[in-house]
């Protein structure tokens, strides 16, 4: 699969850049037939090919990339994008050291968090982002209903006004409701050590893995073999640091 990946990969490079399969052939030095079945997925071409084809491409590594997502069991480059990564998770695992994380996030809570957050976006269009997000949780049950283990702080709670906090528990004891949705609420007193941004871990059906951290400049997406062993880590860490989902229930009570 990750080797039809690839190949699909080096077709579009190759389409892009206005090659025939006999006229690239000629650029690296092997046969067109060989190229067809790279493209294919017959055949795994070893990293020199790549480079040359890349280098002939002009495309700045970006072959090469692809090429070391496929052949270490990588995550493929369309996992990259996060709600193709929640759309093929078996489990999804969310870690928050502040607030509520977004998937599970109530259209009011959601709206406060991206004020707060000075969103560039003018009103109408985080209207719009408000309305797509507050119904991620429930397209997604619709589609691969996976597996949700949340755990937060109960000030992500507490700290936002009245009207903001008694509609976002009153969604989380909804959501919680359904034995797929696990919420683990961090006590007052407690921290998330280790933690310092949104972490989420991605179990997905074809049994592969992934991570994604929050960072000022964006996502930061992890694979098996590049870190994960250790922000799983973070993960058990902070499910350590917090109540059970029968306790965490009974706060989210008395915060109505």
């Amino acid at each position: 699969m990750m080797e039809q990946e690839f190949g699909a990969i080096l077709a579009h490079e190759r389409n892009q850049a206005g090659h025939t399969l006999r006229k690239l052939a000629s650029l690296v030095n092997c046969s067109a037939s060989t190229l067809s079945r790279w493209e294919n997925g017959h055949v795994t071409p070893m990293r020199d090919d790549v480079e040359r084809v890349d280098e002939a491409l002009d495309v700045n590594g970006r072959l090469v990339s692809a090429w070391e997502f496929a052949t270490s069991g990588g995550l493929p480059p369309w996992m990259h994008d996060m709600g193709r990564l929640e759309e093929a998770a078996e489990t999804i695992e969310l870690i928050s050291p502040h607030v509520v994380p977004g998937l599970l996030q109530s259209s009011r809570y959601l709206r406060l968090v991206m004020r707060e957050g000075l969103h560039p976006g003018s009103p109408e269009e985080i209207e719009r982002l408000v309305t797509l997000r507050s119904a991620r949780y429930q397209y997604l049950v619709s589609k691969n209903d996976p597996d949700v283990v949340a755990v937060f702080p109960v000030t992500a709670l507490t700290c936002v006004p009245d009207d903001v906090r008694k509609e976002q528990v009153a969604h989380l004891l909804s959501v919680s409701r359904r034995e797929k949705v696990m919420v683990h609420l961090v006590p007052e007193g407690s921290i998330l050590v280790g933690v310092t941004s949104m972490l989420l871990m991605f179990h997905l059906r074809d049994g592969g893995k992934a991570a994604s951290a929050d960072h000022v400049r964006g996502n930061v997406f992890y694979q098996e073999t590049t870190g994960y062993d250790r922000l799983h880590g973070l993960v058990k860490r902070a499910l350590g640091s917090a109540l059970p989902t029968a306790q965490s229930r009974e706060v989210l009570e008395k915060l109505l």
